[in-house]
Formats: C-alpha cells, structure tokens, sequence
C-alpha cells in the first residue's frame, strides 16, 4: 500500500465480495466466464493478440484473469489536511501511470534475476501448491511476459517525463490504434503531450466531451479509452473474417457513463478546511462576473447553467466557450486568445499517418492514396473508432430496442452535435468551474499549483514546483508544493503561460485601460471560486 501510494494511488480495503484481493481503487481483476467470453474470444484468442506474435505460446498464463484499470483509476483523489482525508469521486487522480508501469517492469526483470526473490514471489503466487518445479514453470511464463510489458513502457517513454497526475491519453490510444493495431511501426509518435486527468461531474451533459473539442461523442471517447488502455481489437482482414471486432463492451461502457452521470461537483467542506470569508466572496463574485464569466459560466437563480439545444434531437446541454492557443492555429477571431501550451492540441490534428487497412472506409476525400497518402491521424482514429462501435452495437443484444435509438442513447441523445465544426478543433474548451477547488493543478496541463497562481501575470507564476503531494493548501487553494516530483514549467507541454491579460488576470479600470489584479483581489476571487458547486 505505501508503495501504491507513493505512485499517487488510493489503496482500498479488503472486501470478499467486491475486493477480495485488496486492489487499489481504479484496478480491477476480472476472471468471470460470463464476462471474459465475449464474441470476439471465439473467434480469437486474446492472449495471443496482447501478448503479441513473438510470444512463446508454451508460456501462456493458464488463467484468464486479467487485471485492468476502471475510470475511478484516473478520476479519483484524495485531499489531505491537518490529518483527516477528503475523497473527491470524480476528482483528478494524482497516479502516475508511467513511472507504475517503469516499477512493474523492473519488478519482473529484478524477481527473474534474483533467486531469493524468485522464490519468495513463487511462494505468494502458488501458496500451498508451491514445489521447485511448478516454481521453475512460474519463471518461464513471467520471463515469457515481461518483454510484453516492456513494449507497453516504452511505447509511450518520451524524454517529457509526465510526473504524477497527468497522462498523453491521446497519445497513447493513438500508438495502441495506429501503431499497434494497423500493425505500421512507422506511425509511432512520441505522447509527449500530457495533460491532467479532467475531473468528471457534469461531462455527460457538456457541449463537447475533450479537453480539445475534438469531439462529441460520448461512447465514441469511451471506446476509444478503452482501446488505448488495454482493449484488444481486430483491424486487419475484413468485416467478414472479424475486422473492428474488439473486446470493449457498450452495455459497460453506457452503464459507466450513466453513473457519472450521477457525480456532484463537491461543496467547500467547511468543517474541515475552514469557512469561507463572505466579505471576499461577494468581492470576488463581482470580479468574477465582470473578468471570467464569459468563458466559465455559473449557475443562474434557479440553479441551471447556460444551455445549448441539439437543434435534431432537442436536447439541452452545458455551453462551453472555445478558445484558441496560437494566433496561426485558430482560425476564427472572435475566439478568445487563451495562450497555454499548445502541444497536445498540435499532436492531435496536426500530425499525419498512414491509415494502412482503414483507408476504405475514411472520408472520400481520403481514399485516394495518390491525393492524401498521409492521413491526419484525429481522422484515422475516429474512422476506426467509428467502426468498432459500429460492430459493437450490430453484435450487442438490445432485446428488440431500435439500433438508431438504441445509438442515439448511447451518445447521450446527441444528432447535429456529434462532429465539431473544423474551426474549434484546435480550441481547447472551457468550461464552468464548479467544482474547481478541489481539482489542483490548473490548466489542462497540470502547469499552474494553485488558483492564486492562475491569476498571476504568466510571467510571475513559479516555474518550478513539485507535484505529488496530497496535502493541502486551503488559502491559495492548490497542494503543497515542495514535496515529490520536479514540474519544470519552461518545457514545451509543459508551459504555463497563457491566460493572461485582459480578463484573465487583469481588470479593466474606468478610463478603459487594463491593470493587474491586485492580491486583495486575487484572493478575493479564490474565496469566491470555493463556493462554486
């Protein structure tokens, strides 16, 4: 547990009907039958196609059991202060995948190579049925699987160290897809973009389901999470001999989506971090209304935010504003110029790929391999995404529901929404900020340590600090920052500048001119910040 935790991850109590192995919250093991033998099983063995073509096949695991991640893995936290724990469900988690990943495989490889701790690892996996021999076997087969996750390491080892809390999502689910899956070493590209784990509550019912409003499908995005952590998927051959068969599940999938749906933003917990100062909260509140209300829009007197209609389907759904990073990536001027990091938004829609055994069924304007032998990868993935869930939901049971329905629910009743126009796709989206005390750092990357922070002049914020901690800072409202991992702001991903300026950190005054917040005013619109919910 203590290691676990070092790693950012929330340990959990032993339950012998829900966790009879005591994993953390976010890991899972699953070795039911009836939920291991879905269709694609019988017509592959998944074993095979995770541990890949080099695998010696005498060396299979002689179980399926397999451990994976849940959402609650990347989108759970826990703040600590003065002693006592707060459990944010739906919060940022600050696990850190990479390094998790980099111990699990210098634990295998230190275990095979070291007889004491071979048989100390032999005796806990085999307990009473340990003997030198079946000891001997056990070594073989973790030996056999440790290059696997090897691959898995380095696949996504990039010299930009995320550190904890944050994670190249895309980046990875386009190398498990476009590398992995089309089987095209040549479309590996570095994740070298992380961002924070977006905190959940009210997803479901936003404008657009990214951090980039690349799109706005919700089984979509989860499918394609799901592929690039660990699902098994069939992209080679045809539809009729399996192509886009995989092993995600959309009964799962939308089951999960409807429980966040039931996630609350989390109130200002008074009780444990003190109360909140009145007289700089209606301070605040006018500041906040004249400077950021614009972009992150609060709930009216009747408890509802802005909304925005599916003028096909009529329903109603959370305005979000989009903003642009670079004046020569965003298009359109009456967008606001927001100025963080652009990196993940330039990996997402700027790069190229082969689209190998997909490119039938792309776009027509991208069939051609004469006209576009390079393929934005966005393109390439949604294709395939597109196409799994296409399959998904023709081999899904639905008990006589209608398949167009049945997708429409599945996207949250979502028609003209479900492809953003060209000219937000290199916008990163904001959205309302209930909530937002408890989800530090800030910025989509993790950048800035506290809210006080983020209304400094980006050439004032601390560029250096250390993430990691837990622990609390209930004035500035961040987490201390001088213990665990180095976060070096002056990278490129890593970048907190933007946000800036007029409205962001300046407020205009009576003759129409701009100056900085002062720090009454910055803590001002901290206190009110804390009562958003």
């Amino acid at each position: 547990d203590s290691n676990m935790q070092s790693l950012g991850y929330i340990p959990h109590e032993k339950d012998s009907g829900k966790n009879p192995d005591g994993l953390p919250i976010g890991f899972v093991k699953n070795d039911d039958p009836a939920t291991v033998s879905v269709s694609f099983m019988r017509d592959r063995d998944i074993k095979k196609e995770f541990l890949g073509p080099d695998y010696d096949t005498k060396q299979y695991p002689p179980t399926n059991a397999w451990l994976g991640f849940t959402c609650a893995n990347c989108h759970t936290s826990e703040i600590s202060y003065q002693g006592r724990k707060i459990r944010i469900d739906g919060g940022s988690s600050h696990s850190d995948h990479q390094a998790f990943l980099e111990q699990l495989v210098a634990a295998l490889q230190a275990t095979t190579r070291s007889p004491d701790k071979m048989t100390r690892f032999a005796k806990s996996v085999l307990k009473t049925n340990w003997n030198q021999g079946d000891q001997d076997a056990l070594k073989l087969r973790v030996e056999a699987y440790t290059p696997v996750l090897e691959k898995l390491r380095d696949q996504n080892t990039t010299e930009l160290v995320y550190g904890p809390g944050r994670l190249d999502a895309f980046g990875s689910i386009f190398n498990r897809v476009l590398e992995t899956g089309l089987e095209i070493p040549e479309n590996h590209f570095p994740s070298d973009a992380p961002v924070s784990y977006p905190f959940i509550w009210d997803t479901p019912r936003l404008l657009w389901v990214q951090y980039n409003n690349v799109g706005g499908s919700p089984i979509s995005r989860n499918v394609g999470e799901v592929l690039g952590v660990f699902a098994h998927l069939q992209l080679q051959g045809t539809p009729a001999t399996g192509q886009f068969k995989s092993t995600a599940r959309l009964q799962n999938l939308d089951r999960l989506e409807r429980y966040v749906a039931q996630l609350k933003a989390p109130s200002w917990p008074a009780d444990v971090l003190g109360n909140i100062d009145l007289d700089k909260k209606d301070t605040g509140q006018q500041l906040y209304a004249q400077n950021c209300a614009q972009c992150h829009s609060v709930r009216d007197e009747q408890g509802n935010f802005p909304m925005v209609t599916d003028n096909e389907s009529g329903a109603k759904f959370i305005k979000t504003t989009s903003n642009t990073f670079l004046p020569e990536l965003g298009p359109n001027p009456e967008k606001v110029l927001l100025g963080t990091d652009p990196k993940m938004v330039i990996n997402a829609v700027t790069h190229t790929a082969d689209p190998g055994v997909l490119r039938p069924f792309l776009p027509k304007k991208f069939q051609d391999p004469a006209k576009a032998p390079k393929v934005p990868r966005v393109v390439i993935l949604q294709t395939a995404t597109g196409a799994v869930v296409n399959r998904l939901l023709l081999e899904t049971k639905l008990q006589g529901e209608d398949l167009d329905e049945y997708k429409l629910k599945l996207d949250g009743e979502r028609k003209a929404l479900l492809r953003p126009p060209k000219e937000i796709l290199v916008t990163y989206k904001s959205r309302p900020l209930n909530g937002i005390w408890a989800t530090a750092p800030f910025l989509h990357n993790g950048s800035v340590p506290s809210l006080y922070q983020l209304l400094l002049p980006a050439e004032k914020r601390v560029k250096k600090f250390r993430v990691g901690s837990n622990q609390f800072d209930p004035v500035k409202v961040g987490f201390v920052i001088d213990q665990g991992f180095e976060f070096d702001a002056t990278l490129m991903g890593n970048l907190n500048k933007g946000h800036s300026g007029p409205g962001f950190t300046q407020v205009k005054t009576e003759d129409g001119s701009y100056r900085d917040f002062n720090d009454e005013e910055r803590m001002a619109l901290v206190e009110y910040m804390k009562t958003l919910n």
